[in-house]
């Protein structure tokens, strides 16, 4: 093992680091505690890692000081904590005289190792060793960590690329400038249009065929279920499995009730399945990352339960490549493009059912900042009617609640509408949300 492991290093050590390009996502790295990246597959994970190796050399740190394992090698598949001391004795026996210098160790998709966090709380401990750690599990992650880690860790979330990530990845725009012009607005509306075509999956940018493109995001969500969440959690009801993906692939942005499926797929299709096995798979599910829930905001336990949650999914263009009629609930995407964005801010997100029983797509908190914001989806308030409906639960929601930013996110208008109420395109709110659009 102790040979095998030193040739990985080495290779990592004579391998050209290509330039990825950069994300905008915070990575700490903090002493005394492990950075923890997380994210569904294919997001971008290792490469943020390259990110920021590249940037610690720029920086001055040396390569040998940096070690990077990718526990998804084959070499290395089935490696126990029993081994795990190979991995230190190794590096050491290359480079003998760090051991008394900072060093920095990449351990990539490392769920697969388990027990994994006791040998990084050894390593935090002992040695002089920055740990970045990735994995494709969130809340397996968040077990282990909260388990053994107890407070050492700092954890991101990678996401596949924000809008803004995508208009420089395509150099429509570098930065995004606090006033806009009619050309950046210009930009910004063509650029909109098509990453909400293809979403935020930066593989997929390579290929002009749109056949192609789908059929790579279609690929991604079958190893998620197949590897992630089937394999990893030994169901052996694959049929059941997949039925209730496709459902919620066509149920996106809405309330999602795992007891009504359940008695359609049961009693109208014939499928046995257990209602606590869908229960797990919807917990599985968002373990991979694939989708997130959001629930009713109450102070009440009891009608959090009782309300169902509604269903988001982690890319527009992945939920257009497994839709039957990608352009057919473009409303309910676009609301799925507003959840992600308030995701990546820092948002907890809740729905919200005034007094008299109205919905506000979404409460959301930032916990480090106290920043308060309601948001409502609308693709379009032109009809004075929907203007009414999106406005009114908006204002009722605001004096219950105490919240003054009350925003409806549009496709493409913007209007300054009743008691505050602002009403911003998505292309702006999404571009703009640092120079604070709305207010």
């Amino acid at each position: 093992m102790m040979e095998l492991l030193k040739k990985i290093i080495l290779e990592f050590h004579t391998r050209n680091l290509d330039y990825v390009s950069p994300r905008d996502i915070p990575f700490p790295i903090l002493d005394g505690k492990a950075t923890v990246i997380t994210g569904m597959r294919r997001t971008g994970k290792s490469s943020f890692c390259y990110q920021k190796i590249r940037e610690l050399v720029a920086s001055g740190v040396g390569r040998d000081r940096i070690l990077f394992l990718n526990f998804e090698d084959d070499r290395i598949l089935g490696l126990s904590m029993k081994d795990c001391q190979a991995i230190l004795d190794a590096y050491y026996s290359l480079f003998p005289e760090n051991r008394a210098k900072e060093c920095y160790f990449f351990f990539d998709e490392i769920q697969n190792l388990p027990g994994w966090e006791h040998f990084v709380r050894r390593l935090i401990d002992t040695t002089n060793i920055h740990v970045i750690v990735t994995g494709s599990s969130s809340k397996m992650l968040t077990r282990e960590i909260g388990s053994a880690m107890r407070g050492r860790s700092s954890s991101r979330e990678v996401l596949p690329f924000s809008f803004t990530e995508y208009l420089k990845y395509h150099h429509v725009l570098e930065s995004i400038p606090e006033h806009l012009s009619d050309d950046d607005e210009a930009r910004l509306r063509n650029g909109m249009e098509r990453y909400f075509r293809l979403g935020g999956f930066s593989e997929t940018y390579k290929y002009p065929d749109s056949a192609v493109r789908t059929e790579i995001l279609q690929q991604y969500s079958d190893v998620v279920v197949l590897r992630d969440v089937a394999e990893r959690n030994g169901i052996a009801n694959l049929t059941a499995l997949r039925l209730l993906l496709r459902a919620l692939y066509g149920q996106a942005a809405r309330k999602f009730s795992v007891t009504g499926f359940w008695k359609v797929l049961s009693q109208g299709m014939g499928v046995k399945c257990a209602k606590n096995d869908l229960f797990d798979f919807m917990d599985f599910l968002e373990e991979s990352c694939l989708i997130y829930r959001t629930g009713l905001l109450s102070l009440s336990e009891k009608a959090r339960l009782v309300n169902p949650k509604k269903v988001y999914f982690v890319d527009v263009g992945l939920v257009r490549a497994m839709a039957e009629d990608p352009d057919a609930d473009r409303g309910w995407l676009l609301e799925n493009l507003v959840y992600l964005h308030l995701r990546r801010m820092g948002f907890s997100l809740d729905y919200v059912n005034t007094s008299d029983g109205k919905e506000i797509d979404f409460h959301a908190y930032n916990r480090i900042t106290k920043e308060k914001q309601l948001v409502q989806v609308a693709w379009s308030i032109s009809d004075p009617a929907t203007r009414e409906r999106e406005t009114i639960p908006l204002s009722k929601a605001g004096r219950e609640l105490g919240i003054e930013r009350k925003l409806v996110v549009t496709w493409d208008e913007k209007a300054h509408l009743d008691d505050c109420v602002e009403a911003v395109p998505v292309w702006k709110y999404l571009a703009m949300s640092s120079h604070n659009t709305g207010k």
